[in-house]
């Protein structure tokens, strides 16, 4: 059941002749990756799986290719260290407030339009309607900021305009996109978006 929207977004990517067994991917907060990462990852060429928590790099390893490259860190502060880049990031990033300092997707997605190639792939999370948003103000606060809206409840394609111009800020032109949602929880989305670094040719 957890893997249903990743197969959809893999699906998805095939049919427009999305090149994946040549990529190299990332999987930004990998967990165990037995949700999402250990279907992809024999999919395509080279696969990277970060996590910050050590208790998971057990499972993590077990779940994954034996030739995955996995590292214990905060992916925030790795990805401003390596000199790595990726054809596809997933941003299987968690809901709400974390660690402190994150939120969401919302600073993870510039490292992840930092650790792309000129052009790639970048999935990630999109919580429309947040449950009990109102209880945790941190959260919503951040939301707002972000979404520059009151987003306690985001349109489908209030979603889908704000982050073609979100890429665009970030010096990426979108070249298609789906919101693929994920059936374990209502009102959540793995948002797919094929970009490419404006005013360059692809690696």
């Amino acid at each position: 059941m957890r893997d249903i929207a990743i197969k959809r977004v893999i699906s998805f990517l095939l049919e427009r002749k999305v090149p994946l067994r040549k990529m190299k991917a990332l999987d930004f907060f990998a967990r165990e990756g037995d949700w999402q990462t250990a279907y992809y990852a024999p999919l395509v060429e080279e696969i990277h799986a970060w996590e910050i928590n050590p208790e998971f790099e057990e499972n993590l390893r077990k779940n994954l290719p034996s030739n995955a490259h996995i590292a214990i860190g905060d992916s925030h502060a790795m990805s401003k260290k390596t000199h790595e880049r990726f054809d596809m990031v997933v941003l299987d990033n968690p809901l709400g407030c974390y660690s402190s300092n994150y939120c969401e997707h919302f600073d993870a997605l510039e490292c992840a339009t930092l650790l792309l190639r000129d052009s790639g792939v970048i999935v990630l999370n999109v919580k429309t309607r947040p449950y009990n948003l109102d209880r945790f103000p941190e959260w919503k606060r951040r939301r707002d900021e972000f979404y520059e809206i009151d987003a306690s409840n985001l349109e489908l394609d209030f979603v889908d305009q704000f982050y073609k111009k979100k890429f665009s800020s970030l010096g990426f032109d979108l070249e298609f996109s789906k919101l693929v949602e994920r059936p374990q929880e209502e009102h959540l989305y793995e948002y797919v978006a094929p970009i490419r670094r404006k005013n360059n040719e692809a690696n």
